[in-house]
């Protein structure tokens, strides 16, 4: 090897691992660049479907962040309808719902699906299959307005239809009596009048004049699960006419000192697509069921006003529907 070539191998030599470190340092840098890339292209197709999947639930996501009550009615609004009707009448029997102010409580209702109303009414409003109660109604019949309200004492079995019921001396027809059963005359109910003439009991037709003289009810709708049925009903009526079901108005009323939360429906018509054109149910947010109900014409009269009170469930012995139990005056 000559000198001159002796001499340039030297100096690569010596510069070689200098040389040599540096281009280790670019690769490495590179590698880590390739590798940030990958890592952020994975991240975002990671990322979208992570959001597909949790799309559902993003709306709730926040409810950590808020108030508890507000965080609440968050979850809640993130509920199916069947969980929201369970969820009003574990809050109901709990009396949380009784601690939350009005503007509050509105925006419970508020989060409510609008199958969910129709859910509580059906499945969560009415007792199990028996109950006791008694009930003030007053109705417009045949155009007028009775002036005075019955007062009524209900004994109630939905499955199979059995009725019991008595009219009480602070109330109009004061001492009558009927009961029905479907078991034994699905047709016809027993009663007496009140006064002297409950001397006298008898059949008549369960859907006849006489039974609809003072109301335009059958004795077969003495029942909290009539209104159930009647909100179902009025629900598919709203759908098939392209509404909603949900309540038209949702409000906090106060009645005698008592704090009422009322669900208002209002619809194009009346009779037979809706029970009327307007009904309101009151419920007293300490009890599932309601605790009033009416229901106005399309020229705003009234065409009843009921109140639900004292509902107890009872079981029911065979002798709660029998005309010769000797707490019943039937002759």
């Amino acid at each position: 090897m000559s000198s001159n070539g002796s001499r340039r191998w030297r100096r690569l030599s010596a510069v070689g691992p200098q040389a040599s470190a540096r281009t280790w340092r670019r690769v490495l840098a590179f590698a880590l660049t390739c590798l940030t890339v990958s890592a952020g292209a994975f991240a975002q197709s990671t990322g979208a479907v992570s959001a597909a999947m949790s799309g559902a639930s993003m709306a709730c996501s926040h409810a950590a962040t808020q108030d508890a009550v507000s965080a609440d009615i968050e979850r809640f609004r993130c509920l199916t309808a069947e969980e929201q009707a369970k969820s009003l009448r574990a809050r109901i029997e709990n009396h949380s719902l009784l601690s939350l102010s009005d503007d509050q409580i509105l925006s419970l209702m508020n989060a409510m699906k609008p199958e969910a109303f129709v859910e509580y009414a059906k499945f969560d409003m009415a007792l199990d299959n028996g109950y006791e109660y008694s009930m003030f109604r007053q109705e417009r019949i045949s155009g007028r307005w009775s002036e005075r309200p019955d007062h009524m004492i209900i004994r109630y079995q939905d499955t199979p239809r059995k009725v019991y019921a008595k009219w009480l001396p602070d109330g109009a027809h004061a001492g009558q009596e009927i009961l029905y059963d479907e078991t034994t005359d699905p047709d016809s109910l027993y009663g007496h009048a009140g006064g002297l003439l409950r001397l006298v009991s008898g059949k008549v037709a369960v859907d006849g004049s006489f039974a609809h003289a003072q109301s335009r009810h059958s004795v077969r709708d003495l029942g909290l699960q009539f209104i159930a049925r009647t909100v179902e009903h009025d629900a598919r009526s709203f759908r098939d006419e392209g509404l909603s079901e949900k309540p038209t108005r949702i409000e906090l009323m106060n009645a005698q000192g008592t704090r009422l939360l009322a669900w208002t429906w209002v619809a194009r018509s009346g009779p037979p697509a809706h029970y009327a054109p307007r009904v309101r149910l009151l419920f007293d947010l300490q009890h599932p069921w309601p605790s009033g109900e009416a229901a106005w014409d399309a020229h705003g009269n009234l065409l009843e006003m009921i109140r639900f009170e004292n509902v107890v469930p009872r079981h029911w012995s065979d002798a709660t529907f029998d005309r010769h139990n000797p707490e019943y005056a039937f002759r």
